[in-house]
């Protein structure tokens, strides 16, 4: 009986050292594996064009799937210092599978400009591409308006060495800029640095129609002062002071009336304002002042 419990007890010891012996070696090759391991930049997916017809009618849920491995992906590229060359792939991938995936495109312009490595004209020519497409489907999204006139006028813009190159790119970036201004995207101080890019680019005009249009939407008593001293500098005083008392009447009826109302809806449903609300984007707001609104039918 002593010897079996012997046998026993000799087996269970034998056991024990050899299981661990195997977490050793493994532990050991798994070491010897991981050291032998190198990234490699490389893209695997098909065409975009195929994976409508290989996701199955999956097609949104293949899209998230495509958009995490960019994210990895472009993840591993900041790691390794790579040159980030396959996210438009990835994107492209994507928006073929679900082409309203508004996130991907505005990924498209952080993963696409700002690389480990230099960022070069036409990677920022790329990205801004990419992201109109996505504007195109989304017309009243500020947010990527803004993504893309920033792109074009603060990133593009000192890659070019170029004087025209350059107004090129401003004259484009500006109806972005100011589409973001007019729907709330914009920071509220982005009014007064439009209207410098205007003027700089001769348009001093709708450099005045724009920061005429932003008073009224500015809640910022500061930002809103520097508007108006800038719009006394580009108008007539006398225009400039007209206009801004016609918005400061408007102002005290919504808060007399409507105070719970913001002065964009209060134009809607107030009274009348004393300025036609065509007027402003077609003339400029001094002109529109001038102009009695008509008699309803």
């Amino acid at each position: 009986m002593a010897s079996r419990w012997r046998s026993i007890t000799a087996l269970t010891l034998g056991l024990g050292l050899l299981l661990g012996l195997t977490d050793q070696l493994r532990a050991a090759a798994h070491r010897r594996y991981e050291s032998g391991q190198r990234y490699e930049d490389v893209y695997y997916l098909p065409p975009a064009e195929w994976l409508p017809v290989m996701s199955l009618g999956w097609d949104e849920a293949l899209a998230d799937l495509i958009w995490m491995r960019g994210l990895v992906y472009f993840g591993e590229e900041l790691q390794q210092g790579g040159n980030v060359q396959h996210v438009l792939e990835y994107a492209r991938a994507a928006t073929a599978l679900d082409p309203d995936f508004r996130a991907v495109y505005r990924w498209v312009g952080t993963a696409a400009i700002y690389r480990p490595v230099e960022t070069r004209p036409e990677h920022v020519e790329e990205a801004v591409e990419f992201m109109q497409r996505g504007a195109a489907r989304f017309p009243e999204d500020g947010e990527l308006a803004w993504d893309i006139g920033a792109a074009l006028v603060f990133e593009l813009v000192p890659l070019l060495d170029d004087p025209e190159a350059r107004d090129d790119a401003r004259e484009r970036g500006m109806p972005w800029l100011l589409s973001a201004s007019r729907l709330g995207a914009a920071p509220e101080w982005m009014s007064l640095t439009n209207s410098t890019l205007l003027a700089r680019l001769g348009r001093t005009e709708q450099a005045a129609r724009h920061l005429e249009e932003m008073y009224l939407a500015t809640r910022d008593p500061r930002t809103r002062e520097r508007i108006a001293e800038r719009i006394r500098r580009l108008r007539d005083r006398t225009e400039a002071e007209a206009f801004m008392q016609s918005v400061r009447e408007h102002e005290r009826a919504r808060r007399e009336h409507f105070p719970y109302l913001t002065p964009e809806l209060f134009l809607f449903v107030g009274p009348r304002p004393p300025v036609d609300l065509d007027g402003p984007i077609r003339d400029g707001l001094p002109a529109a002042l001038s102009t009695p609104p008509a008699s309803p039918r």
